[in-house]
């Protein structure tokens, strides 16, 4: 009997990672972009020139603690601005982060990847991995 995996594709990852960086550009931001599927694993990543590689492991953090919890990292930003005992609790998580930038891709409520975006402030990379799921759902 074959399995049924439902995840985040490569073609969809692609443009996700180009609408986010074409956002990118708009807000004069360098960031990093990653695209993970829902058990937490790259399905494409990248940088932009000037980005720091810095960046990009933040990046990874968001996008595989969206995809662990099917929720954007900012209402954990939230929550740990609230609550600083929180964030140090959760700062023991291999992987966690509480900035925002991470978020959930959905299919028909289905749980199918992560992005991750960083290189801005939270509210940028929060934008700007907005645009690259609108990019994603508008070419489909």
């Amino acid at each position: 009997m074959p399995v049924t995996r439902v995840m985040v594709g490569f073609a969809d990852a692609t443009r996700i990672l180009d609408a986010a960086v074409a956002e990118a550009g708009r807000q004069g931001v360098e960031v990093a972009v990653v695209v993970m599927d829902p058990a937490g694993r790259t399905v494409l990543a990248g940088r932009m020139d000037g980005c720091s590689q810095l960046c990009l492991d933040a990046a990874t953090g968001k996008a595989y603690t969206a995809a662990g919890l099917g929720v954007p990292t900012s209402a954990w930003e939230l929550r740990a601005g609230a609550e600083p005992a929180f964030a140090g609790s959760m700062s023991a998580v291999p992987g966690f982060t509480v900035l925002g930038g991470g978020e959930p891709i959905l299919l028909d409520g289905v749980l199918i990847g992560a992005v991750g975006v960083s290189g801005g402030t939270s509210e940028q990379d929060v934008r700007i991995a907005v645009a690259g799921l609108e990019g994603q759902a508008g070419s489909a």
